[in-house]
């Protein structure tokens, strides 16, 4: 009888060799598993983002065609000439999102401030000054739009001088309505005395009576 005895250490070491080698080996599929699905949630993120630049884009096209239907208007001039200031403002407001990309707006957005220049001066003027000052069109407009709901041409008049005070001979010299001078030397002028309109207590002697008295 042949007794066969295995090696204990070698049996382990291949037994633990084959563990490493399943190990490696699901490890490797995890690993390429989490490669495949960050690759498909990448394609997802990739066409959602495409497919929302579709819809930005569809909504940016619907919107400027929107607005150029507000602005167009205002590129002719009868329509201009007759609109208001809220019609005029209305169109110049569609033009500001486009003027950097769209020549047409910004050549209607001038047109709509001069006419905004003839219908309200003063709030203009505010707008200009800011303009002027550096500001951006919808930066200034926004500062400058509490002025037009103020009158469009105020009156701006200046206090008038204060003037000193007139001594005693510069007043005398004065000439209104005459000089002073012949106001002050005028001598009064007699008025006639009124005659009392009350009775005299003694009446009137009678001619005949006093003869008649004498001869007595």
């Amino acid at each position: 009888m042949n007794d066969h005895h295995e090696d204990p250490l070698r049996e382990a070491a291949a037994q633990g060799l084959e563990r490493a080698v399943q190990l490696t080996s699901v490890a490797g599929a995890a690993a390429q598993f989490r490669v495949q699905m960050k690759a498909e949630r990448a394609r997802e993120q990739a066409e959602q983002q495409q497919q929302l630049a579709r819809q930005l884009r569809t909504a940016h096209r619907a919107a400027r065609h929107a607005a150029r239907l507000q602005w167009l208007p205002a590129n002719d001039p009868a329509w201009l000439k007759r609109a208001n200031l809220n019609h005029v403002a209305q169109a110049w407001a569609a033009t500001i999102p486009y003027i950097a990309e769209d020549k047409a707006a910004e050549r209607t957005r001038l047109k709509c401030e001069e006419r905004l220049r003839q219908l309200h001066p003063y709030g203009m003027h505010q707008y200009d000054r800011l303009m002027s000052e550096g500001s951006a069109p919808e930066q200034a407009m926004r500062k400058a739009a509490p002025f037009f709901s103020r009158e469009p041409n105020p009156r701006t008049g200046h206090a008038a001088p204060r003037r000193r005070e007139l001594s005693p001979v510069e007043l005398a010299q004065q000439d209104f309505p005459m000089p002073m001078a012949a106001v002050l030397g005028a001598k009064p002028v007699a008025t006639p005395a009124v005659q009392s309109a009350r009775p005299t207590h003694r009446a009137a002697l009678n001619p005949k009576r006093d003869h008649r008295l004498r001869e007595d």
